[in-house]
């Protein structure tokens, strides 16, 4: 994979993404739930415009629709629906909590419409710590750095 952009912050990091994502319609985001899904409601309120749902790990079938409330984006019913761009989360590949790449592999499989994007969002490049850019055919990485301190009194 080679290195096309550089982004600063969270405006830019979901500006990223919205313009990777442009002209699809529908985006599904698989993630560990509790630790992905707030990952998957962030960056589905940046394309809000499109119809989006968050798969719990690779189970398809338990897929849910992501709404735009009055209290921001939340899980909605049950849909499982083809969708034009799948997001794998980074959650699904750390050890311990992840998926079986295989089974990632079949969620691949049974949810991106044909020609459809398959992408990678990840925090401290988990998908290269897990090998996952030899194993799936990534179109597109959005990778982020998390840097951090803590003030105290």
């Amino acid at each position: 994979m080679e290195k096309m952009k550089e982004f600063r912050g969270i405006k830019e990091h979901l500006g990223v993404f919205r313009e990777a994502v442009n002209d699809a319609d529908r985006i599904g985001f698989a993630g560990v739930p509790g630790v992905c899904t707030p990952f998957a409601k962030l960056f589905a309120y940046a394309s809000r415009d499109k119809n989006n749902i968050f798969i719990p790990n690779t189970d398809f079938e338990r897929a849910r629709t992501l709404e735009l409330t009055d209290y921001g984006v939340e899980l909605g019913e049950m849909e499982s629906e083809k969708v034009d761009v799948l997001v794998l989360l980074g959650g699904l590949s750390m050890p311990g909590i992840g998926s079986d790449i295989e089974d990632v592999k079949r969620l691949a499989d049974e949810a991106l419409v044909e020609g459809g994007m398959l992408m990678g969002i990840c925090y401290m490049d988990m998908f290269a710590r897990a090998g996952w850019y030899d194993l799936l055919d990534f179109d597109c990485v959005i990778n982020a750095d998390i840097e951090g301190f803590v003030l105290r009194r």
